[in-house]
């Protein structure tokens, strides 16, 4: 409606034109004392037009109206549109009211520059043709105008035949939606049925989750007495391993020791080589010398492979693949080799892998081990 109403707007300026050009075309036919007259009628002309342009804007708004009533009823949805058009048609009529305005103002200041021709009939021969000039252009743009309404009638009947199929269009889609409101129906129906089913299952699954529950909690209180009985076990354990490892560190002691009075006594030896037998009444030497002797054997006692290889499996089972490597480091580190690993140093040992295990109930488990199987 939008470009109907602005070529419609292009014809009456055409009009305007051609009226114009009319009249131009008069003046310069005639003498000067008819000017005045064939002004006259130049207004009475434009008055007319106004009038004309007033009884199209009426006519247009009725059909406006019209159109609007047959597409409000099964069109809907499309009133803000058409709204929209409407608002879009006053603001062309306020448009169009103010280009009368403005050529009420033209023609005002025609008339005034006619009046100053009256006055300077001298220059009247310049003026006539600039205006001949001013008609050939003008002649075009009336041509242009023709050719513009022309294209106004096929677009107007474009719209009309495009709103046709708008109409079809929104028919098919109703009839759609209401299909597929009917079949979310039955399997809205359908699902309700499933779910009051799943709600009575949920019911069972839920009672019997619960005396499960109990069941395990019972379990659970009598698997907590036997954690805390384990605990009070470890702990005493831990004791007993904590001992072990004081008396292993005391037999160190007690091996470096002898080693310094076997040093000592190797050097009292007197340089003669003379033995010193003892006498009948003397007794044979008891206490510290024999025990000192033992001591010193123990010292001396070695731990074989198969140790080291009970061991790495032990070790194996708590930290993984790198056990023999770990053991093979620490023995190294002691400067010793596990051909043949002295008992005496088993203590640092125990204490060095021990630092390899972070769980504290495995790192006692393998003290435990360590000291069972180092005091074979």
């Amino acid at each position: 409606m939008g470009k109907v109403y602005e070529s419609l707007k292009r014809v009456v300026k055409q009009q305007d034109t051609k009226n114009d050009l009319v009249s131009l075309a008069w003046i310069k036919h005639t003498p000067a004392p008819n000017l005045g007259e064939e002004i006259n009628e130049l207004v009475q002309r434009i008055n007319g037009l106004g009038a004309a342009i007033k009884h199209r804007e009426k006519e247009i708004k009725k059909e406006t109206q019209q159109v609007i009533q047959t597409l409000s009823e099964d069109f809907a949805i499309l009133e803000t549109k058409l709204k929209d058009a409407e608002e879009t048609v006053r603001r062309k009529e306020s448009v169009s009211q103010k280009m009368e305005e403005r050529l009420t103002a033209e023609i005002r200041a025609l008339q005034t520059e006619l009046n100053t021709e009256k006055e300077a009939l001298q220059s009247r021969d310049k003026e006539i043709n600039d205006l001949k000039s001013n008609i050939d252009t003008r002649v075009k743009q009336v041509t242009e105008l023709e050719t513009a309404i022309e294209q106004a009638k096929a677009e107007t009947a474009a719209e009309a035949d495009h709103t046709a199929q708008l109409t079809e269009r929104f028919n098919a889609k109703v009839n759609a939606l209401e299909a597929k409101i009917r079949d979310t129906k039955e399997i809205v129906r359908g699902k309700e049925a499933t779910i009051t089913a799943l709600e009575q299952n949920l019911a069972t699954k839920i009672e019997d989750f619960e005396n499960q529950l109990r069941n395990k909690e019972a379990l659970l209180a009598g698997r907590d007495a036997e954690i805390n009985d384990r605990k009070a076990k470890l702990q005493v354990l831990t004791g007993k391993i904590q001992a072990m490892s004081s008396f292993l560190k005391q037999a160190e002691a007690l091996a470096t020791i002898e080693g310094q009075n076997s040093s000592a006594l190797a050097g009292s030896v007197p340089l003669n080589k003379m033995e010193h037998k003892p006498t009948e009444t003397s007794l044979p030497v008891e206490g510290p010398s024999a025990t000192s002797n033992e001591q010193t054997n123990a010292a001396q006692q070695t731990v074989g492979p198969k140790f080291f290889d009970f061991m790495i499996q032990e070790l194996a089972m708590i930290i993984g693949a790198e056990a023999p490597m770990i053991v093979r480091e620490h023995v190294a580190s002691l400067g010793e080799s596990m051909e043949k690993f002295p008992k005496r140093r088993l203590a640092e040992l125990l204490e060095i892998l021990s630092k390899e295990i972070v769980n504290e109930p495995l790192r006692t488990g393998f003290r435990l081990w360590f000291v069972k199987h180092a005091m074979r």
